[in-house]
């Protein structure tokens, strides 16, 4: 257990009565490794995840020198580290993209209460159906088989469905002719800027989904 009033070296914050299991020794340092446990890991404030994600540093265990911890009683399972650990990941995936965006697209696939791919596909779809304003301009940012080619600017009309690879559907109206291409390929250049910000996230999450 962390001893009080100790703080975290990387940020200042008091992380006194904190607790873990060591990970390992580093005798000529004088340090130790520390897993936190579930109970800590489940109280640990958002914002210190958040900076971490954001700082590409873990939030699962922390490095602190001998005299600042003591022992303690284990009071759960590494099985329970292992399972809350996993339910953190889920729920802060994306906020080490850092800024704004990170958080607007974690605060979106925090929405689907399962966390596999497809239920995630059905929640942005949701949100797109309810925000997008239609008809907007767009250019189109990727190769595509079909007869609009790359680099076209088209006028986006409206989501048509959500296909279970290429996600959310819409319908884009070039020249004489009405297609349908996936959104996650199209830059809503010519759009309002809440709609480009809208339309970028989205593209953002699949492509790293």
């Amino acid at each position: 257990m962390v001893k009080p009033d100790v703080t975290d070296p990387d940020t200042g914050r008091n992380i006194g009565g904190w607790q873990g299991r060591i990970s390992a020794i580093f005798d000529e340092m004088g340090t130790l490794a520390i897993q936190w446990d579930s109970h800590t890991l489940k109280s640990m404030p958002l914002t210190h995840i958040t900076w971490c994600e954001e700082e590409g540093m873990s939030w699962s265990e922390m490095n602190l020198s001998n005299d600042e911890v003591e022992p303690a009683t284990t009071r759960d399972t590494e099985d329970d580290v292992t399972r809350t650990i996993a339910e953190i990941e889920s729920k802060s995936s994306w906020l080490h993209l850092g800024g704004e965006q990170g958080k607007r697209i974690q605060e979106i696939v925090n929405r689907a209460q399962d966390h596999d791919v497809f239920a995630v596909f059905r929640i942005w779809h949701a949100y797109l159906e309810e925000h997008l304003v239609f008809p907007f301009a767009a250019t189109v940012a990727e190769y595509q088989r079909g007869p609009v080619r790359q680099g076209a600017r088209v006028k986006v009309l409206d989501i048509t469905f959500l296909d279970e690879t290429y996600g959310t559907i819409v319908a884009v109206k070039q020249k004489d002719g009405v297609y349908e291409l996936p959104l996650c390929d199209l830059k809503a250049t010519g759009a309002d800027v809440e709609i480009q910000q809208l339309v970028e996230d989205y593209a953002v999450w699949f492509a790293n989904r």
